[in-house]
């Protein structure tokens, strides 16, 4: 993974794109951004809220450093919405929380604090011109010409939502960590044994026969007498005991469930539709490129020959000019005033006189007009009726919602206020912690059954519960336990279908494990396949690395290949299946070229990391940390009730 916790939030972003998709424009900036930066992994959670004699807005404190409310808030909500973006759905706090991810984000403020901490005590700086060289240095920052781009450079920090004042202090300070961290593990070289260890783990390939036992080689298992059943009854009573059973009464409230009761009448539709014309109109966009000159002579000179007719990508060969898409843009979108005023005063295919922009004289050339557009009435009245329906379901949603909780307070069930309000009432006689009937069925139809479940097993029988809030879909679920049935032991007559079934299970895996055995003795003194299980399809598997997916071989199968000697077999025991894998290790074909550079600078990569890890590690130590758990869930949510 590419080190996070020592990037600013534009850079954070940067690696986001990065991830994406290789292609884009940040990938280049992200490479050279994150040379020689590392993870920094934190283990001070546990410590409980240990905050005493600090102010609530603080978070934690490390050393002298006070990392404050609003500073984690900002660097927690643009994660959220960094992650909302790769995903293309709303990421919420409650996700985050169970991902780690709020730990996380804290943890690299930490990091940074602390590396600030230490380089200020030893008054290490670093100087304008170095920042500058830095930023001038970005590939992506670079146009075709591979000279700094101005424009593309203030287009990167716009799209990201930061100035450039905030940008280049943040990458100062990144060059200040980095004149510390470079000084640990510069010159560390992996040791011969590790590479050599590590480019066989991973370019190592064998080649393997291989039958697979299913329980049609068992033959016929002899059916079980009554003694032997109840003896395998006795010798196995947990694993057929009757589970714990609940009766429940579900109250659910939820604005799709009652969407289609809303009825929007034809006016209020169009009266929606004029409210929101001006949002949904897209404005003209129009698809410019451009030609910077060093001088404004060098542009009236080409403006002259665009005048005669010469064609643009011809005067920019001509003039060894490189021809730099600004994309499709707003006229707002168009950081340069003069260039925006000129693009949207030209017509479709032609090229401005020449422009006293921002960053010198250009021309433009505007070679595409999307003009703007605004959806006629019918073509979103679906979709906006249907955005009403749910608005207005919403609305008398929450209202429902109150009049239930204070039913509620008023000590009426869950029954009764069905009956009291008209609202459809779930009723599940038995349930197990699986969602099955004593039947072995399924309850079907029941509302987020993995968080009801788990809140209905942790209840008391006829109290009270909280309701489950469903925030992404607005629904609530109340519920009641009405009864439960403990767990119990069966009789055998009652689990006798399952005792024989589990039996015959148990023969059938025995018999294929004799047969798995037998096979694998005759292998291993030589005998060949044929003779060592006649009747059954032999199969090969050539260049089998440990990361290999086989279709019909399971990753342990796998894996015990690799310890397994040339010309020797072994078994395979797949856990979803009671079918047997009998493999002889044919060929072992270990690489006989030195570990390639990728791999070394990988491993020399991971030792340096390891030692700063514990620098910093040992630094937090140094400095004391502090942390303020409250404050923390505050920002996060999880102190919420629910």
């Amino acid at each position: 993974m590419i080190p996070a916790a020592l990037l600013n939030p534009l850079e954070f972003k940067m690696l986001q794109g990065f991830r994406a998709g290789s292609r884009t424009i940040l990938t280049q900036i992200v490479l050279f951004i994150l040379m020689g930066l590392l993870i920094i992994s934190f283990t001070f959670w546990g410590i409980g809220d240990v905050f005493r004699g600090f102010g609530a807005q603080t978070v934690a404190k490390i050393g002298n450093t006070e990392i404050q409310i609003d500073q984690y808030r900002r660097a927690f909500n643009d994660r959220l919405q960094d992650i909302g973006r790769q995903i293309n759905r709303p990421f919420t706090p409650d996700q985050a929380r169970a991902m780690g991810i709020d730990r996380q984000v804290l943890g690299e403020l930490v990091a940074e604090a602390a590396l600030d901490e230490k380089t200020k005590s030893m008054g290490l700086a670093a100087t304008d011109a170095t920042v500058r060289d830095r930023v001038m240095q970005f590939q992506g920052f670079k146009g075709p010409d591979g000279n700094f781009d101005p424009v593309r450079y203030q287009a990167l920090l716009r799209n990201n939502n930061y100035t450039e004042a905030t940008f280049l202090a943040a990458e100062k300070r990144i060059a200040i960590r980095q004149q510390l961290l470079s000084a640990l593990g510069g010159e560390v070289v992996p040791p011969k044994t590790l590479t050599d260890a590590f480019w066989r783990l991973q370019s190592e390939t064998r080649v393997i026969e291989y039958v697979r036992l299913t329980p049609a080689q068992a033959g016929a298992i002899p059916a079980p007498s009554e003694d032997e059943l109840k003896k395998y009854f006795e010798a196995n009573k947990a694993a057929f005991r009757a589970p714990e059973y609940r009766s429940l009464r579900v109250l659910y409230l939820s604005p799709a469930a009652i969407t289609k009761d809303v009825v929007i009448s034809d006016d209020d539709l169009k009266k929606a539709y004029e409210s929101i014309k001006e949002r949904i109109t897209t404005p003209e966009r129009r698809q410019i490129e451009q030609i910077s000159f060093a001088s404004m002579d060098a542009a009236k000179a080409a403006a002259d020959r665009f005048a005669k007719g010469e064609q643009f990508e011809a005067v920019a060969k001509v003039l060894n000019l490189s021809i730099t898409p600004l994309g499709t843009l707003t006229k707002t979108e168009i950081i340069d005033p003069p260039v925006a005023v000129s693009a949207f005063g030209l017509a479709a295919n032609t090229t401005s006189q020449p422009i006293a922009g921002r960053f010198g004289p250009v021309i433009i050339r505007v070679s595409k007009i999307e003009p703007q557009r605004t959806p006629p009435f019918d073509e979103i009245s679906k979709a906006l009726r249907e955005d009403l329906q749910l608005r207005q379901a919403v609305t008398r949603v929450q209202g429902l919602h109150d009049k239930i909780e204070d039913e509620r307070g008023a000590g009426l069930t869950i029954e009764e206020i069905s009956k009291k309000m008209n609202l459809p009432l779930i009723t599940v006689d038995a349930i197990d912690r699986s969602g099955a009937k004593p039947d072995g069925t399924k309850v079907a139809d029941l509302p987020n059954p993995e968080a009801l479940l788990a809140a209905a097993f942790q209840a008391q029988k006829n109290v009270e519960t909280d309701a489950i809030e469903m925030r992404e879909s607005r629904s609530t679920i109340w519920f009641e336990v009405v009864d439960i049935k403990p767990s119990r032991e069966r009789a055998f007559e009652e689990a006798k279908a399952s005792v024989e079934t589990r039996w015959k299970d148990d023969q059938v895996g025995k018999k294929l494990t004799e047969l798995a055995a037998a096979m694998q003795k005759k292998l291993d003194e030589g005998a060949a396949f044929a003779a060592a299980a006649p009747n059954l399809k032999v199969e090969k598997a050539e260049k089998l690395n440990r990361a290999t997916t086989v279709p019909g071989l399971d990753a342990a199968t796998i894996a015990r290949v690799f310890l397994t000697a040339k010309d020797k077999s072994g078994v395979g025991t797949p856990d979803s299946t009671a079918d047997r894998i009998v493999f002889r290790v044919t060929a072992i074909d270990v690489p006989a070229t030195a570990p390639p550079s990728p791999l070394i600078q990988q491993l020399t990569q991971s030792i340096q990391e390891d030692l700063q890890v514990q620098y910093v590690n040992r630094l937090q130590t140094n400095l004391g940390l502090r942390l303020n758990e409250a404050a923390m869930r505050q920002v996060t949510g999880a102190g919420e009730q629910r």
